[in-house]
């Protein structure tokens, strides 16, 4: 009989005499010194064996990884499945996952941990740039890597951080996307169209029109939006309670397909709130409440007809078609919720009031991201002194 060498374990059948066979393999000892067995189970000796084999390669990979000599594609997957994984939000762990497999690992992926230096990451910025991403997208990279450094740094892997020396091209460099907002008049174009109905029927032609109309004037984000269900709708009192978000999620597999989850939180601290509705915004809502609720108070307000979660994706299709037939060049949701703080400054609402409605985590993302004078605001205000 052929001696078994160091490390490979032993294979046995089966005492439960079901056919089968056993392989057990020391990987380690336990903190009281005995021997730490890992056990394998398979149709035959072989297939053991094959699981066996299988399993002390990926260990060595795993300890390459630890001592920083693996590839970068191994360390950070490693590192967001037992560091990140467990501790973010599905979105959140969503976003690092597609800021690092599309901006980091296609360009450094394939480099050693321990040779990846400050100008190699300096330089996946600059090809990020040239390659038209935003700012906000190379910023989100440049933090994925500076998080899994510091960790190697935190398991005494390396010596150094090579983010530490890395800087980001200045803000203005960008090119700032234009944010359109409705003017008075296309709120009221875009309110009519969304509830108008068919003439030979009397039927709605939109059945998420009502809906789309208390979006407008309520500045929900799409997610709160979505995550809604009637019980957060206070009718006597005329509020709605923001207090969940609806995200699209893969499944971990590395199936890209998303479905919808409902986090029982909003998108930030500041974004768990309670909105005074308007009249318009309460007359859209109890329109659409007659319509569709059917006496449950846990129902989703926003709902396909079979009853399904709406995505983000089928309802701006909807907004989108409303805003064609309008006559409204506009697309997507976020306009809606820009519209409607602008509508709110203009009227001289107060921005500290404005922020809070819009459950913005400061006052200073308002006035950055939603307030824009226009040359006539300016004119006219230049005109008073």
């Amino acid at each position: 009989m052929k001696r078994r060498g160091n490390g490979e374990g032993c294979i046995i059948a089966d005492p439960r005499k079901n056919g089968k066979y056993i392989g057990r393999l020391q990987i380690g000892f336990n903190q009281n010194g005995k021997p730490k067995i890992k056990t394998f189970s398979g149709a035959s000796p072989s297939d053991v064996r094959k699981k066996m084999k299988q399993y002390k390669k990926e260990m060595e990979c795993v300890n390459e990884v630890r001592q920083a000599n693996g590839l970068l594609v191994e360390g950070m997957n490693l590192w967001m499945k037992t560091q990140k994984k467990p501790y973010l939000k599905p979105s959140s762990y969503d976003r690092l996952t597609q800021s690092v497999e599309h901006c980091i690992l296609p360009y450094l992926g394939q480099r050693l941990i321990k040779t990846i230096t400050t100008n190699d990451i300096q330089m996946l910025i600059a090809t990020l740039k040239l390659k038209g991403l935003s700012y906000s997208s190379i910023k989100k990279a440049r933090d994925a890597l500076n998080g899994y450094f510091k960790h190697l740094i935190t398991e005494r892997k390396i010596p150094y951080n090579p983010v530490d020396g890395v800087r980001l091209p200045p803000q203005n460099e960008f090119a700032i996307k234009e944010k359109k907002a409705l003017t008075e008049d296309e709120m009221k174009s875009f309110s009519q169209t969304a509830t108008s109905v068919y003439p030979s029927t009397n039927e709605y032609r939109y059945r998420y029109g009502f809906g789309a109309v208390f979006i407008l004037y309520t500045g929900l984000r799409e997610g709160e939006a979505l995550a809604l269900q009637y019980k957060h709708i206070d009718f006597e009192n005329k509020t709605v309670t923001v207090e969940q978000n609806l995200v699209m999620v893969t499944d971990g597999s590395g199936n890209k397909s998303r479905h919808p989850l409902i986090q029982k939180s909003a998108k930030t601290a500041a974004g768990v709130r309670i909105v005074p509705l308007c009249d318009k915004a309460f007359e859209a809502i109890s329109h659409h409440r007659d319509l569709y609720y059917d006496g449950n108070d846990n129902d989703f307000i926003f709902t396909t007809e079979s009853g399904s979660h709406l995505t983000p994706h089928n309802l701006a299709k909807s907004v989108n078609s409303i805003f064609r037939a309008a006559g409204i060049q506009a697309s997507g949701l976020h306009i809606l919720r820009h519209s409607f703080a602008s509508w709110l400054f203009e009227r001289g609402v107060d921005v500290k009031l404005v922020s809070r409605i819009l459950g913005h985590a400061s006052v200073q993302i308002t006035y950055d991201v939603y307030i824009h004078e226009n040359i006539d605001q300016l004119r006219e205000a230049v005109e008073k002194l």
